[in-house]
């Protein structure tokens, strides 16, 4: 009895005229019913490319090693490409079915098995022949949807993938056709505006990540996920881990021009032939929102001062005042009482000999200060700083110039032979707006404070110990340790200084 196996394949490569799996099993199986034979398996690939080497493909791939070979005597296609349309591929593939006594039937094509069992070679050479057709088959078909990539490409059409972090995509019925574009989703955009709040009010991006991860809000990658019905899922753990943010996530998301609705090919902004930014989406942010949240994104990249969360009620306050070092917090139980003490000691001992183990009681630091700071400021009215946007569009214009270059450089390599029209349109465009941009006068952005409408002892009230902390740093407090004793700067005020800040802020007359 002969034993067959059915190879029917579908292709990936847009353009290419497949036969539908349905149709290949059909005419197997007719054929098969008439002939009486067995069919031991039924291999199919769905969405494959007939680029791909059939011994790597998923469903054929497990029938053509040693532990199955012995399971089938004869390979059945309802056309040759349905094997491969890679001439390499497609004639290895017939000369390891020789080696291995296999025969191949292919429906369109009565002679094949015939022409490949020729002892003279005449018969590889005449496969050879036809293979060449679908090879070239296969080179336009690439060719076409490269073509079809490069056309889409200045467009707002999403070409796929996973969207950036604030945008789902969505099927759009245009011109008789569907096709996707991204919208915004609320909850992402709701989230990105938070991290932006966070980051201007002082926040660092390892706090932003980690108040993300407490509140369970997921990845772009994990959303992804979640939209085609999967679990989400971390590298290197079990399904249905959810993936971490970072700080670097943080930090590159919140740089990534894709949030200003600008389109990006190989990581890079693609611009039209006005020299403008392609436009995907509408953008998370305005203008001014991007510009006051790259300027804080800056800021805070370049800050020299290491931010730890969670670990001191008063890090970055509390200093040596012998050394300068960073002061730390300690603790330590007093058995058997069960009493805890809390201390602030000079970082840098006992790792530096300049400084001899310089300590205060935690208490009492905190205590002072706060009284100190509500002293001085507690009626003061609180105030924001709030960016005003500058103009400078050095960015911009370096941008335009780069891309004048590049254009010229790819004229004279001959990449608008056939439309030099083109060429000069695109190249007057970015001269225009290299031009327009270098005549806009540049003016540096600036914070400016405004008032909120409360105080700083009713903002105190309602702070946590992270916020009452920021609040000192922002204030420019210190505390700097001495021998079991300590001072604070500025140093509070004397009765004198006192009344005459509150005749102007209008608590107290000037008599």
């Amino acid at each position: 009895m002969r034993r067959v196996l059915f190879v029917e394949r579908i292709s990936a490569d847009r353009g290419e005229r497949s036969e539908s799996i349905e149709s290949q099993h059909d005419k197997l199986s007719r054929r098969a019913e008439s002939e009486g034979v067995t069919v031991v398996g039924t291999s199919v690939d769905l969405s494959v490319s007939g680029g791909v080497d059939p011994f790597t493909r998923k469903s054929l791939g497990p029938w053509l090693t040693e532990e199955n070979l012995s399971k089938w005597d004869e390979l059945w296609v309802s056309t040759a490409d349905r094997l491969s349309r890679d001439q390499r591929h497609f004639l290895s593939f017939v000369m390891w079915a020789q080696d291995h006594n296999k025969r191949i039937l292919v429906m369109d094509d009565p002679e094949f098995n015939k022409q490949m069992l020729d002892e003279d070679g005449l018969g590889l050479f005449i496969l050879h022949t036809k293979a060449l057709g679908p090879a070239a088959e296969l080179k336009r078909i690439k060719a076409r949807t490269r073509d079809s990539h490069e056309r889409r490409r200045f467009t707002a059409r999403w070409t796929g993938g996973i969207p950036p972090f604030g945008y789902v995509p969505v099927k759009r019925f245009v011109d008789g056709k569907t096709a996707t574009y991204l919208e915004q989703d609320p909850d992402m955009v709701r989230l990105l505006h938070y991290m932006r709040e966070q980051i201007l009010a002082g926040q660092s991006f390892f706090a932003v990540a980690k108040a993300l991860n407490e509140k369970g809000e997921h990845t772009a990658r994990d959303r992804a996920r979640i939209r085609r019905g999967k679990p989400v899922h971390r590298r290197g753990a079990a399904e249905g881990v959810p993936e971490l943010w970072s700080e670097t996530t943080i930090k590159s998301l919140l740089r990534d021009p894709a949030l200003l609705g600008h389109k990006k090919h190989r990581g890079e902004v693609l611009y039209d032939s006005q020299g403008k930014p392609v436009q995907l989406a509408e953008p998370v942010f305005s203008e001014d929102e991007w510009k006051s949240l790259q300027a804080a994104v800056e800021a805070r990249t370049k800050t020299t001062v290491r931010r730890v969360n969670g670990t001191s009620p008063l890090y970055g306050v509390v200093w040596c005042g012998e050394c300068g070092s960073k002061a730390t917090h300690k603790s330590s139980m007093h058995n058997p009482s069960g009493v805890e003490y809390r201390y602030y000691v000079c970082g840098a001992w006992p790792k530096e000999s300049r400084c001899r183990g310089i300590s205060v009681r935690a208490e009492e630091a905190e205590e002072f200060v706060e009284i100190v700071f509500l002293q001085r400021y507690g009626l003061d009215p609180v105030t924001e700083r709030v960016w005003i946007p500058g103009t400078d569009n050095t960015r911009e214009l370096e941008e335009v110039r780069k891309r004048i270059a590049r254009i010229r450089d790819n004229y004279e390599s001959g990449a608008y032979d056939d439309n030099p029209e083109e060429y000069k349109e695109r190249l007057s465009a970015l001269r225009a707006r290299r031009d327009e941009l270098a005549s806009e006068p540049v003016t540096e952005g600036r914070y400016e404070e405004r008032g909120t409408g409360e105080t700083f002892e009713d903002l105190w009230c309602r702070l946590d110990l992270e916020g009452q902390r920021q609040q000192l740093i922002k204030s420019g407090y210190k505390i700097l340790l001495g021998r079991k004793t300590f001072r604070v700067t500025p140093e509070p005020e004397t009765p004198e200084e006192r009344k005459a800040r509150l005749v102007k802020l209008g608590y107290m007359s000037g008599e």
